[in-house]
């Protein structure tokens, strides 16, 4: 009996091949593993599918998210973070200061850590990183930058920066990274007006990472 062309070796019957109603169901049973399945939850996910293969696709009803296995664990697809700090915070002169990043307005695999500061890459892949840290505009001098850290290592082309006492107000950086699981990205602030300068609180939002999962 031959196989199918697209060489998911789902079996395809001639018309000289007795009728096999066995053949059939397995065929059936095949096939619905390798399509988009649904489940209400994770639980329902797991319970129907005890031992899952790499590249099967579930989606979840309840968590309105389309899940493959990566021959691990079940991955979300296309995780997406959006975190910040919620607070106001002291940066002193011309010194590197950690954001307190401490919410998340969507955060998919949970990622957000509030007493470190940085939320956690789920899996490995090509990442799209967007900063943001709003200062106080009309504060003293000199200038103020921000930048992304992987596990306290800076991002390159992560930082961006401006100068003088009244610009600068909110500074913006996008980069891409291409990022190990596991990794610990947070966001450091250094300004050099001469003195304390407090970041803003435009929106209840300080300062804020845009993470988006682009590809493996």
């Amino acid at each position: 009996m031959a196989t199918d062309a697209y060489g998911q070796g789902i079996q395809v019957a001639s018309l000289t091949d007795p009728p096999n109603a066995q053949t059939l169901a397995t065929n059936l049973a095949a096939m619905a593993g390798q399509t988009v399945m649904r489940f209400a939850n994770a639980a329902a996910r797991a319970a129907a599918i005890t031992s899952p293969v790499a590249g099967m696709v579930a989606y979840l009803v309840t968590e309105k998210r389309l899940t493959y296995y990566d021959g691990t664990q079940w991955i979300i697809q296309n995780p997406c973070a959006f975190v910040y700090a919620s607070a106001t915070q002291s940066v002193l002169n011309n010194t590197a200061t950690v954001i307190n990043i401490n919410s998340a307005i969507v955060d998919d695999t949970a990622g957000l850590n509030v007493a470190g500061h940085y939320w956690l890459t789920p899996m490995a892949g090509v990442y799209r990183l967007t900063a943001m840290v709003a200062w106080t505009g009309s504060l003293g001098g000199g200038w103020r930058t921000m930048w992304l850290n992987n596990n306290g290592v800076q991002i390159v082309g992560s930082q961006g920066g401006d100068a003088g006492s009244n610009v600068g107000s909110v500074l913006e950086r996008t980069c891409v990274a291409s990022l190990a699981a596991g990794r610990q990205i947070s966001l450091s602030a250094l300004q050099q007006s001469g003195g304390a300068l407090t970041t803003d609180l435009p929106g209840n939002i300080a300062a804020s990472i845009d993470i988006q999962f682009l590809h493996a």
